[in-house]
């Protein structure tokens, strides 16, 4: 993460010099299929699956572009969720884990002159609340805050279309798609609400890597801060 933090600073510096800088304020929210994924439990088989859970997050986004090339980051509030079904003693129950989480993403971003783009980045994610909730067998609702990391990273690949509304105002729509993938251990409880790191349940650790898949939506306000330079 530090490494990408340098890097898109030295990019932000040579594009300042050169003759075009376009700088990018959008107002922007996505919807994902989210998880949380360990092996161990993965390796429990019908008794803890993994199930079908959504999140959501909304923020706001600032970028530099020269061209084709740009950078950017975003201020993002969001849910990530997770959610697991199974059979323990011939009963059927489900539970969920629902992050309440701040995204810091910084990212490079490619955009040819049709407006399609591709991005790659790096994501901070800070842990704001942590709930974990079962269904059907001795129901339960607890504050996992504690059993979660304070805060995880993820590296993320998109692609999309960034396209003008009018040709007067310098306003356009984004609409796209991002993939996630944790970088750093989130930690966590496995589908009864048991920490992965209890050394009882889990002789051997496992780490623990968020994941999700999203549709990327926004509007995006552009100021030209210098002359066009020719091409552009």
């Amino acid at each position: 993460m530090k490494f990408l933090i340098t890097f898109l600073g030295l990019v932000a510096f040579s594009l300042m010099i050169e003759a075009q800088v376009g700088l990018d304020i959008t107002a922007k929210g996505q919807f994902n299929s989210t998880w949380l994924f360990n092996k161990n439990i993965s390796d429990q088989g019908a008794e803890q699956d993994y199930a079908p859970s959504w999140g959501s997050h909304y923020g706001l986004g600032l970028g530099m572009r020269l061209g084709f090339l740009g950078i950017g980051t975003e201020f993002n509030f969001g849910k990530h969720n997770a959610e697991y079904s199974g059979v323990i003693l011939g009963s059927n129950y489900s539970s969920k884990v629902a992050l309440s989480t701040f995204q810091l993403p910084l990212f490079l971003r490619f955009q040819n002159k049709g407006g399609v783009y591709v991005e790659l980045g790096a994501q901070y994610n800070k842990v704001r609340k942590a709930l974990y909730t079962r269904e059907n067998l001795l129901p339960t609702t607890n504050d996992a805050i504690s059993e979660y990391a304070k805060s995880y990273s993820t590296a993320f690949l998109g692609f999309g279309v960034n396209r003008k509304l009018l040709k007067s105002i310098p306003l356009g729509f984004i609409f796209g798609l991002r993939l996630q993938y944790g970088i750093k251990d989130a930690r966590g409880v496995d589908a009864y609400g048991t920490a992965l790191d209890n050394s009882i349940a889990y002789p051997t650790y496992a780490k623990t890597r968020a994941a999700s898949a999203g549709i990327n939506i926004g509007l995006m306000y552009t100021i030209d801060t210098k002359e066009k330079a020719s091409g552009y």
